[in-house]
């Protein structure tokens, strides 16, 4: 008799079973884990209106020349200015080694669109927003921005000119889509 409760409890069909429940055991576990850990992953995603915030697209076509347009950008004023053919040639001929920062013409224009600046709008001394956008803003001595804070001067390329400031306005990351439109970030 205990022949036959052993042999019933280790029969055919048994081995089978147990390695059934072993893949089934398994693959419940798995899928468990996923559907746990799946939402923490996904909350850590950038939600719509940051990721749109992030690759801010700004039709440029619509700025005329010697004039500035002011967008908002990961918090800070963006300023793009289309130069007029004046500026482009006055800002090719300043000698950069005179200037407290010195950066040539091609390092703060995109080649293929040299009539387009675009610069942080903050003053590099101390943080404060720049004027000089609209032709009827002072813009001091070198037709650029103006800080009306401390009364640091830049240019049309955004190279710092005079002033207690001493290093150039910051360029953000940006590409041009095409000529009517640049994407910032």
């Amino acid at each position: 008799m205990a022949e036959t409760a052993a042999t019933e409890a280790s029969g055919p069909g048994t081995e089978s079973r147990r390695g059934f429940l072993t893949i089934f055991t398994g693959a419940a576990a798995t899928v468990a884990a996923g559907s746990i850990v799946w939402p923490l992953l996904d909350a850590l995603n950038p939600d719509a209106p940051s990721e749109a915030q992030a690759r801010m697209i700004v039709n440029v076509a619509d700025i005329p020349e010697n004039t500035a347009k002011t967008v908002q950008w990961d918090g800070l004023p963006i300023y793009i200015r289309k130069l007029t053919a004046q500026q482009i040639a006055a800002a090719q001929a300043v000698v950069t080694g005179t200037l407290p920062d010195p950066a040539d013409f091609a390092a703060r224009v995109n080649p293929a669109y040299p009539d387009y600046v675009v610069v942080v709008g903050l003053n590099t001394g101390i943080t404060c927003a720049l004027e000089g956008n609209s032709p009827a803003d002072p813009r001091g001595d070198y037709d650029g921005w103006l800080c009306p804070c401390d009364g640091s001067q830049y240019d049309v390329l955004g190279r710092v000119r005079s002033g207690p400031a001493t290093r150039n306005l910051v360029i953000p990351r940006f590409t041009f889509i095409n000529a009517a439109q640049i994407r910032l970030g």
